[in-house]
């Protein structure tokens, strides 16, 4: 009879392992869960959304406010600027968070935010910090890169912190192709 059943159970796992769906060799899994525009995600205590983004050149007001605090792009490049409203989701007052935001363009040029958040003006907002439930809207900008278009276009962004994600949420998000304004 133990004989019979270990049979049963060893048929049951050779035929799940043989349904399971096959493996492409040479291609990771992507990682980190979906995002769209405007829709909520978590990250270290925080709740954020991506409301909006824009490209500006180096000449915009932000910029010039923001160039004492991250690169300077070289033209024709100029700064991605993301307006993101956020949520304290913690028991205590915490820092106005950062940010880590990839971006990535068809061509392969890709670029990463410097965390730093920053005020509509162009402030950083690095002292501030939010009460549970408190939240406000930052600004967080990448620097350098070109100016999206029909034919290279913005096609991947990655959202992350470097510290470790809260238990139960992924390590990072990814959005697919976000939309840039004018």
């Amino acid at each position: 009879m133990k004989h019979l059943l270990a049979m049963t159970a060893l048929l049951a796992c050779t035929l799940t392992a043989a349904s399971a769906a096959p493996t492409v060799p040479g291609r990771a899994p992507l990682k980190g869960d979906m995002v769209g525009m405007n829709q909520q995600f978590h990250i270290t205590g925080f709740n954020y959304r991506i409301h909006a983004i824009r490209w500006v050149a180096a000449s915009d007001p932000f910029a010039q406010a923001i160039v004492s605090y991250v690169a300077t792009a070289t033209a024709p490049n100029g700064y991605l600027v993301f307006e993101v409203p956020l949520k304290n989701t913690q028991s205590g007052e915490a820092g106005v968070p950062g940010l880590d935001i990839t971006a990535f363009y068809k061509d392969g040029t890709q670029a990463t935010s410097n965390e730093t958040p920053f005020s509509k003006t162009g402030n950083p907002l690095t002292p501030n910090n939010l009460f549970p439930g408190q939240g406000m809207t930052v600004y967080y900008a990448i620097v350098n890169v070109p100016k999206p278009t029909k034919a290279n276009p913005l096609v991947k962004l990655l959202l992350r912190y470097t510290a470790n994600n809260d238990p139960g949420y992924p390590p990072v998000y990814r959005m697919l192709h976000p939309v840039v304004t004018p």
